[in-house]
């Protein structure tokens, strides 16, 4: 066997990337002299030891590689693959950027400190590594496919998928590409080829869950809540913990028609059944019932959120001799409202980064007695925390006006307009009431409410702003039906989802399946929320989907005096904007119990434009009274908690 150091390493990495290691590492071992062959030979030794486990012995071989040739562009990129291994990313970061700068055609380099910089939140100065790497290694899929993510952390959607589809054009047969695919494709707007991306991935990969839950993306973005629902579900079958996937499930649920609230009822509670059984806690709270409670909030949605803006008033205005209200904050970044709700909060955590095990000890040591659910089944929720139940007392409050499902979760806080006797049976929890709206929204000074716009156009706009999966084949007939009867009338609907074109031809079609005209549609995409309330000064009337009505969206509306016809049903979700109204004292002049006289209402008030002038200046004065005294309602929201609290202290002490 040749002694040539040159051949000796020549053949031991011929071996090694054959992954004959052992034959490999005998090899390397012959060359001793030292030179910067040696030097390749102990950084290739540090490699095997690495992949042994043997991280103190990679770390040696590659420092001894480096003080023989501290040029060798090798061996700074393994030892920084090593350091990120580790997790010392600043240093392998380093590592990488020197190994780059030796060798700017080592691709490998270049591709790791992309990889170690998308670790560390810089995706804008990754996307050139990764660009290199493409242009070194253009048939390596991998390289388009890291830059396709780089692109799409940095919201830059069409580019981020025509990376994506570079990739997968290389690997065709790769289905976590086309899952990712699919994915960006949709934030991209390319609904059809989204569908037809992650179809393929699942073709090819049937059990694949992330596949079925990005369909059901695809699928709710543009509008169709029943194949959603069935996406979601498979997926969550597939993987129990792809929680977001059964959440996702539960909600679309409200959307369908022909469920009953006892089935969906029952479908919380099957679902959530699969939730681990907590140990009984012992607490270490104080049962006295008069002391100030010390209450916790946990959301996601801690911003400029229907959530956020309507948990203003009340932290605002708890009264601090009675209440402590502490804030976790379950996403990251925020806001100009995340800084007014932070500063109005008595204790403030931002915990986005803690599992649900952490949090629930974090809650514990602040000594937290009651425990509210601001999210429900909604995105980012933190049920599986609520599961756990870390507080003596939890509440499922404001954000889903249903049930939870879970066994953990003690009261439900509702009014009896949103929750009629005979639906509390679908409940897991305890309905407990406020008095008068379950919500409280407080909305801007300006802009103000104008004139009905017909009357200087000279035709009626009806219109609404709420997210189109509400649009089911059921109301988009009604609302043609209303059309055909208003000679010249239009329709604005209002999502960010209608500015793709493929989304926007779905619902021109659908229409003009009932014969309106696709001119008499204007299809608008998001803007700020100051514009979003001046495009209702465009709208005569409001016109409420069933059977998942308006909440907040009926609150903007209303506040800018544009009267929201609804047709109230008996699931929770169904009743929305028949609970605002009848907080106002107004449901018997917009809301209607059947479909013949929902639409008969709005075809009457596009037919009498004084009535529609008189509504424009009454609703904002109505909703100040009715929804909008934040006294009041933090007033109710506090003698509930209180009444919560002593019982609960009651129970301890063998009271009750």
């Amino acid at each position: 066997m040749t002694s040539d150091p040159a051949l000796l390493l020549q053949q031991a990495e011929a071996l090694h990337n054959q992954g004959r290691v052992e034959e490999a590492e005998s090899l390397y071992h012959r060359i001793v002299e030292p030179s910067p062959l040696a030097a390749r030979a102990l950084t290739n030794l540090g490699v095997i030891a690495q992949q042994r486990g043997q991280a103190d012995t990679a770390l040696e071989l590659h420092r001894r590689a480096l003080d023989l040739a501290p040029d060798l562009a090798e061996a700074w990129c393994n030892r920084g693959d090593l350091l990120s291994d580790l997790g010392r990313l600043e240093e392998a970061e380093t590592d990488f950027a020197r190994a780059a700068a030796l060798s700017p055609g080592l691709a490998p380099a270049w591709f790791n400190l992309g990889n170690t910089r998308m670790r560390l939140d810089r995706a804008a100065e990754a996307e050139p590594c990764y660009r290199r790497t493409a242009e070194l290694l253009p048939q390596l899929s991998l390289a388009h496919a890291q830059l396709a993510r780089c692109l799409d952390a940095l919201g830059r959607a069409a580019e981020a998928a025509d990376s994506m589809e570079a990739a997968v054009r290389l690997a065709p047969g790769d289905w976590r590409l086309l899952t990712d695919l699919g994915a960006m494709r949709q934030q991209a707007g390319r609904i059809r080829a989204a569908q037809d991306s992650l179809r393929a991935a699942i073709s090819l990969r049937p059990g694949h869950a992330a596949a079925h839950y990005n369909l059901g993306n695809a699928f709710y973005g543009e509008g169709r809540a029943a194949e959603a629902a069935a996406c979601y579900r498979a997926a969550w079958n597939m993987d129990s913990r792809l929680v977001q996937a059964a959440s996702n499930y539960l909600n679309c649920l409200h959307y369908l028609l022909e469920m009953s609230g006892e089935e969906i009822g029952q479908a919380h509670r099957q679902v959530m059944n699969r939730h681990r059984v907590p140990v009984p806690a012992q607490y270490a709270n104080t049962p006295e019932p008069g002391r100030v409670i010390r209450v916790g909030y946990v959301s996601a949605d801690f911003r400029r959120h229907p959530l956020g803006l309507l948990m203003r008033p009340v932290l605002k205005g708890h009264d601090r001799g009675r209440i402590f209200a502490a804030c976790y904050a379950t996403r990251p970044g925020g806001d100009d409202v995340t800084g007014e709700l932070r500063g109005n909060a008595h204790l403030w955590r931002d915990v986005a980064g803690l599992d649900d095990d952490g949090l629930a000890r974090l809650i514990q040591d602040d000594g937290i007695d009651i425990l509210v659910d601001l999210d429900g089944q909604t995105a980012g929720n933190r049920l599986g925390l609520f599961a756990a139940k870390p507080a003596p007392v939890q509440v499922s409050w404001l954000g889903y006006p249903f049930t939870t499902g879970l066994a953990t979760m003690d009261y439900t806080l509702m009014d009896r307009a949103t929750v009629p006797p005979e639906a509390e049976a679908w409940f897991r929890e305890t309905v407990a009431l406020l008095p008068g709206s379950r919500l409280c929204y407080q909305g801007p000074d300006t802009p103000e409410p104008a004139e009905p716009p017909m009357l200087a156009r000279g035709f009626v706009t009806f219109g609404s702003f709420n997210n189109i999966a509400k649009l089911n084949d059921a109301v988009i007939g009604s609302w043609s039906r209303i059309l055909s009867r208003v000679p010249a009338s239009r329709l604005l609907l209002k999502w960010p989802h209608l500015a793709q074109a493929e989304v926007a031809k779905r619902f021109r079609d659908a229409f003009a399946a009932h014969g309106i005209a696709p001119e008499r549609l204007e299809l608008r995409g998001n803007s700020p929320p100051e514009q979003l309330l001046a495009e209702y000064r465009e709208v005569d009337i409001g016109l409420d989907p069933f059977p998942y009505c308006g909440a907040f969206t009926s609150c903007e509306a209303l506040w800018m005096g544009v009267p929201v016809v609804t047709l109230p049903g008996p699931r929770p979700f169904w009743r929305q904007t028949l609970a605002l109204l009848s907080a106002m004292g107004m449901e018997t002049e917009l809301a209607r119990p059947d479909m013949a006289a929902y639409e008969d209402l709005a075809v009457a008030l596009a037919g009498d434009p004084p009535r529609l002038t008189r509504l424009r200046h009454a609703l904002r004065p109505a909703m100040k009274r009715g929804i909008g005294d934040g006294a009041a309602h933090v007033a109710a929201v506090e003698a509930f908690f209180r009444q919560a609290w002593i019982g609960w202290c009651a129970k301890i002490k063998g009271e009750a």
